[in-house]
């Protein structure tokens, strides 16, 4: 069963091509218009009075053209790769794990990523389900939400649950906010099978069998030497007259 969910990260290369698409064929028209103005216009395209603004409108068309899908490129790499990084899902033996990248900001230099996680344990998670849409995930029962800096939510699986590497979120009740119900963003290709994955790890998790409680029995064997010693001493005081 797949426990891992990335985000799907495809959609922003589809928006950089629509982008491009938009950005060039505009362009594109009004640089062959300026073209074919020259070409009809032999005789005068001949004066440099006339020839430098119609092919400097050109190359400023072709430069911004360029500049702009470049734009688009490097904007839609670094969505792609802040989201495969921090925006997951994930399932553990006793919770689950949304992650959602938050933003980022720069100061003095340093940038910082900020982050969003739900935990949600399997022994209160209820139910999951697509809307209307079939779009968004929306699940139910007792979710925990923290928000903040990346380097402080991160974590690790101990027992089956996650564990924060910062005391704060482990400890501190302020440290999170508690929801009934959290709707998942248009961040994964297929949540119906995040939704079917959750359901077995939900009946996997009511399956483990409770923990027995340890109760110490003292041994037989101390047991019946504790006997005999206290025979053996109490036979001393028998007197028989």
């Amino acid at each position: 069963m797949n426990r891992y969910f990335h985000a799907y990260t495809k959609k922003y290369d589809k928006y950089r091509r629509t982008a491009a698409i938009l950005t060039a064929v505009p362009l594109a028209q009004f640089s062959m218009l300026i073209i074919w103005a020259l070409m009809f216009n032999l005789k005068r395209a001949a004066q440099p009075e006339f020839l430098i603004p119609y092919a400097s409108a050109v190359g400023v068309s072709i430069l911004a053209g360029m500049l702009l899908c470049w734009f688009y490129s490097a904007v839609a790499e670094h969505f792609t790769r802040v989201n495969r990084r921090y925006t997951y899902f994930e399932i553990t033996q006793k919770a689950a794990v949304f992650s959602k990248y938050g933003g980022s900001y720069t100061r003095f230099g340093k940038r910082t990523i900020l982050r969003r996680v739900c935990v949600i344990p399997l022994k209160s998670y209820e139910n999951a389900y697509l809307d209307e849409k079939k779009k968004h995930l929306i699940l139910t029962g007792e979710i925990r939400v923290y928000e903040g800096e990346n380097k402080r939510l991160g974590y690790h699986i101990k027992d089956g649950f996650p564990v924060f590497d910062s005391w704060w979120y482990n400890e501190a009740e302020k440290s999170y906010k508690t929801v009934d119900m959290i709707r998942l963003p248009m961040d994964f290709e297929h949540p119906g099978k995040i939704a079917g994955a959750l359901h077995r790890a939900k009946r996997e998790f009511d399956a483990i069998p409770p923990k027995k409680e340890y109760v110490f029995k003292e041994a037989d064997i101390v047991r019946k030497r504790r006997e005999l010693k206290k025979l053996a001493e109490s036979r001393r005081y028998i007197r028989t007259w």
